[in-house]
């Protein structure tokens, strides 16, 4: 079996961690929910909730040295051999990465514009916005075609030429390019304000639905229950240190979130902007500030946008791998059938996606008031990803004896660790999941 190296894996792993949802997601759940407030909250939902269902995937990954479904399989005892089904929580990452590569396909077309020139009004830049999803079709499929065809290139190469490398180079550059941006924010009188609405504290906004969302955002920001982690786990260093990994791991993820969380609300309160918006934010009101940066601004917005790219392309890579690996594993396929399998069902998809937001598409493929793409994202974060927590979570705190979860961990949480963390995956993770889920319904 070929395996990462130990810092391929903490790399590659952390690349799946933090995508878009992080970058851009966890500043507008920020600004939505007061600030600190959910700040607060989603610290202490990201240690309780996030570290051990991360620690729970790794533990299935490495002690079975299997893909997801076949984990399951070898751990359901012979009386409650439904549970086998479990691993074909891949398809998930399947779904995802149809809608996932759509969104990429923005983002490249709004870097070459940040080269070129972006609007410099509201009015603009929104009809520029609108017209792209609902009328340029040919652009958004060539370059959805490219960011597919990037993917595909990758996962073909493999976990050690192929994923480890891709995330030994972008990781750091990502790493890089969100320093330089947060030291120039640092350099603007907004800096102040934007590190005072998420620092400062307002304990009077914390209500059940910041906490309900904080715990939600702390799940589905760290890629658990798509297979991901465990199918990675397989190829995870020989000695290393589940544990550590997962609390490394967890914690870069973090980072990430704050520091995006402190360069787009420097820019947000240093032009008067709204920081309570979705992808507007990142599709109309960060570029219309950008673009009355002037040429600064047009450096801003290209670091920006392909930063962006970078934290995608890398989670969007290891969304098909867990199935990738299953179809390898299962019928011995190589791994140029089984990525071809993945890689056209997933691209096909998205075409379809991407046409539901398009004005001459949209009708024809909405369903129930939500378009395919809606739909995609909805069932993904709102169930499957989930429910997949939850079991995980029910398998190893319930299903399998205590004695053999101990084992599993190697020595490397003990004690009163050992206690607490079993505690949580038992009981609070598994409540604080299905409450963020009925929430999000």
């Amino acid at each position: 079996m070929t395996r990462f190296s130990k810092v391929g894996f903490v790399l590659s792993t952390a690349g799946s961690a933090i995508g878009l949802g992080g970058i851009w997601g966890f500043p507008y759940l920020v600004g939505q929910n007061g600030g600190f407030a959910f700040v607060l909250v989603f610290v202490l939902a990201f240690l309780f909730f996030g570290i051990s269902v991360f620690i729970v995937e790794m533990l299935f990954g490495k002690a079975s040295g299997q893909n997801s479904v076949s984990t399951f399989e070898s751990f359901a005892p012979k009386n409650l051999k439904f549970l086998k089904y479990g691993g074909f929580m891949v398809i998930s990452g399947v779904l995802i990465f149809a809608f996932y590569v759509v969104v990429l396909g923005w983002l490249v077309h709004y870097m070459f514009l940040s080269i070129i020139g972006m609007p410099k009004t509201l009015e603009a830049t929104q009809d520029l916005w609108g017209g792209f999803v609902s009328n340029q079709i040919l652009w958004q499929m060539l370059w959805h075609f490219l960011v597919v065809a990037l993917c595909a290139y990758v996962l073909n190469r493999g976990v050690k030429a192929g994923i480890e490398k891709l995330n030994l180079v972008l990781m750091p550059l990502l790493l890089f390019i969100f320093l330089g941006l947060l030291a120039y924010s640092m350099l603007q009188d907004s800096f102040i304000d934007s590190f005072k609405f998420l620092f400062s504290p307002n304990f009077e906004k914390i209500n059940s639905e910041v906490i309900i969302r904080a715990i939600g955002q702390a799940f589905f920001s760290l890629s658990l229950g798509v297979g991901v982690i465990l199918t990675y786990s397989n190829s995870m260093p020989r000695h290393g240190n589940s544990v550590r990994f997962a609390i490394i791991i967890a914690l870069l993820n973090f980072f990430f979130c704050l520091i995006a969380g402190l360069v787009i609300f420097t820019f947000i309160f240093g032009y008067g902007a709204e920081p309570t918006e979705g992808v507007g934010l990142v599709f109309i009101s960060l570029p219309l500030i950008f673009a009355n940066m002037g040429i600064s601004g047009q450096m801003i917005a290209f670091l920006f946008f392909v930063s962006l790219i970078f934290a995608g392309v890398t989670s969007a890579v290891s969304m098909l791998e867990p199935l990738n690996s299953y179809l390898i594993e299962r019928f011995c396929m190589k791994r140029y059938k089984a990525n071809f399998i993945s890689v056209i069902s997933a691209y096909l998809l998205g075409i379809i996606a991407l046409l539901s937001n398009t004005a001459n598409f949209s009708a024809d493929l909405t369903f129930f008031g939500k378009n395919l793409f809606d739909w995609l994202v909805y069932c993904t974060s709102s169930f499957m990803l989930p429910l997949a927590g939850v079991f995980m979570c029910f398998f190893m705190g319930w299903i399998l004896p205590k004695e053999r979860v101990y084992a599993m961990l190697e020595g490397n949480l003990t004690g009163i660790y050992f206690r607490v963390w079993y505690f949580v995956i038992r009981f609070i993770a598994p409540l604080g999941i299905l409450a963020a889920m009925i929430n999000l319904i």
